[in-house]
């Protein structure tokens, strides 16, 4: 069997390879949610300016990935925002998702609100003694009462979710966090939110913050909102889960306030190279879309390092990566692009290309009459010509291609 060949065997084996098999003790989570934010702390982004129809858009297409919640912003915020609430909700009937509106702990903010007959009421308020001194100027006692009014007052009004944000939680005194989760939960509270509101958090605190509230007794559910000025939103989102988190938040390429929040993208990422039994629930082949839409309407590039939609994502370039990826695409992929409907690339007109890279470019032109040599001679004078300026894989085929007659 002559080289071409035999990588054409390989290439074959390469492509079926299962799902790499992950030791379940990597991660102790059973279960997740997700509440993507990109309507809510997306729009805090400083490029973003979403039109009715950007928000409808965006808004069902999230619903097809299959999100649990989609949040949006509070109706006080601009004059015709009920009206468009309503029509946002009535185009996800029948749809797994729910939206939840962001309130303040106004009286008149969730008035509006309810007027809107979203699922929920996403209530927050501020924690910290930061937030105390520059926001709204109450005691953790002062604050608490004022967001259990607020949950007594949503419950009676009928309404299916109610949550509240301790926002700064985690520049927030342990003992005042654990005094406001008391009253909350005495109250019925149905989730409470714990940010990382300016992102300092490092995964070893979220996750012992987070595992002293779950190991109690509780009984709401546990939101974490990660943001990423320190590149850790991702990470921090993970070690909620594992402290005993259900819900996190999200947005559409990581965008909000500042550097954003925890991306769609990076969040399933890693979850999916972790577990990926958590993510069936989801249309992962819907990601790819998500991501792209808001780049277009936003006017920007999905990030070079956004994991797996950005369009390096799945891309290999050095020679002795290719010919390991044509044998096994576990050698140099934690995940698998087909799994979100995306194929991978082997770059191969390169200065580092090699001769199995060659190989494979010749099985796809149908050339299979190419022996050692010329392989290596053809990957000698691609790397030539990629030494002096960028070349094109049309460059490469025309190397291939003359050497049939040599």
């Amino acid at each position: 069997m002559d080289l071409v060949q035999g990588v054409g065997e390989q290439q074959k084996l390469g492509d079926h390879n299962p799902q790499p098999q992950q030791s379940q003790s990597r991660t102790t989570i059973k279960h997740v949610e997700i509440l993507d934010s990109t309507l809510r702390e997306g729009e805090q982004f400083n490029g973003a300016n979403f039109t009715f129809e950007h928000k409808m858009q965006i808004c069902l297409s999230l619903a097809r990935f299959g999100v649990e919640y989609i949040e949006m912003s509070s109706p006080a915020s601009y004059s015709n925002a009920i009206d468009e609430l309503r029509q946002l909700i009535c185009a996800l009937d029948g749809m797994k998702s729910k939206i939840l509106v962001h309130c303040r702990c106004h009286l008149a903010d969730v008035e509006l609100a309810l007027q809107s007959g979203a699922y929920g009421i996403n209530l927050f308020i501020g924690t910290s003694s930061y937030l105390k001194n520059a926001s709204h100027g109450k005691s953790i006692e002062q604050a608490t009462q004022t967001a259990v009014d607020m949950v007594k007052y949503v419950k009676s009004q009928g309404c299916q979710f109610v949550r509240v944000g301790a926002e700064d939680a985690f520049r927030t005194n342990l003992d005042d966090l654990l005094y406001m989760c008391t009253a909350l939960n005495d109250v019925g509270v149905d989730q409470i939110d714990f940010p990382d509101t300016v992102g300092g958090a490092t995964p070893f605190e979220v996750y012992e913050r987070i595992r002293n509230v779950s190991s109690r007794s509780f009984q709401f559910k546990i939101e974490f909102h990660g943001h990423n000025d320190t590149g850790c939103a991702v990470a921090n989102s993970h070690a909620a889960l594992e402290g005993g988190a259900l819900c996190i938040d999200t947005s559409v390429l990581g965008i909000g306030e500042r550097n954003g929040i925890c991306s769609l993208s990076g969040f399933i990422a890693r979850l999916q190279s972790l577990k990926p039994e958590l993510l069936t629930k989801y249309d992962l082949n819907e990601l790819p879309k998500l991501d792209t839409l808001v780049a277009n309407i936003l006017g920007i590039s999905i990030p070079h390092d956004m994991p797996i939609t950005s369009p390096f994502a799945f891309t290999h370039k050095a020679g002795v990566h290719i010919k390991a990826m044509l044998t096994d695409s576990r050698a140099y992929e934690i995940m698998r692009p087909e799994d979100f409907g995306i194929e991978r690339t082997l770059n191969i007109a390169t200065r580092i290309t090699g001769k199995h890279a060659v190989a494979h470019r010749a099985i796809q032109l149908g050339i299979i009459t190419l022996n050692n040599d010329q392989l290596i001679a053809i990957a000698e004078q691609v790397r030539e010509e990629g030494s002096l300026k960028p070349i094109s894989l049309d460059t490469v085929d025309i190397i291939i291609k003359s050497f049939l007659h040599n």
